[in-house]
């Protein structure tokens, strides 16, 4: 089955972005899986969803509506640490393609409660003395925050739905 949109979930626009650029490179359309514009349902889509507590945001919801042929997971980590068997198994996958773009971290747009679940954690990641510089990186992110949302993330992406297996 043909992809007919790229379908996301986004809560501070790193995810959002991500699906704009895979979609523009795609030539497909970019809907927000909430709201107006989005795909009828039972549509082939690439679903984008960001990570929280190792699950995908909105899968399972989107997964009821629609022919997910893919999933991407946005995050904070870099590729190198995020376990992916784990996550696919833990978000239903086993079998289809799943991909991991690193997105960004912005603490000024999270909503209030999103922004007091995350405070002890910035608190915990902020309290840890390192020299390692993935560590150090995060400590900045979750001061500061951070965007690491890149292009060339995507070809992983691009490459499967050139391959024709979508």
């Amino acid at each position: 089955m043909e992809v007919q949109a790229v379908l996301y979930v986004s809560a501070t626009g790193f995810t959002r972005r991500y699906a704009q650029m895979l979609a523009e490179a795609a030539g497909l359309p970019a809907c927000p899986a909430r709201g107006p514009g989005a795909p009828a349902p039972g549509a082939a889509v690439v679903y984008l969803g960001w990570l929280c507590a190792g699950r995908v945001r909105g899968l399972r919801r989107a997964r009821t509506r629609y022919d997910v042929l893919a999933v991407c997971a946005v995050g904070m980590s870099p590729l190198e640490m995020v376990p992916l068997l784990r996550l696919a198994k833990d978000n239903g996958l086993e079998g289809a393609p799943l991909f991991y773009l690193r997105g960004g971290y912005a603490p000024d747009r999270l909503t209030l409660p999103w922004r007091l679940m995350m405070a002890p954690m910035a608190r915990k990641v902020d309290r840890e003395r390192t020299e390692d510089p993935m560590a150090l990186a995060m400590k900045e992110a979750f001061a500061h925050g951070a965007d690491w949302v890149s292009p060339e993330a995507l070809d992983p992406v691009l490459d499967w739905l050139r391959q024709g297996d979508a």
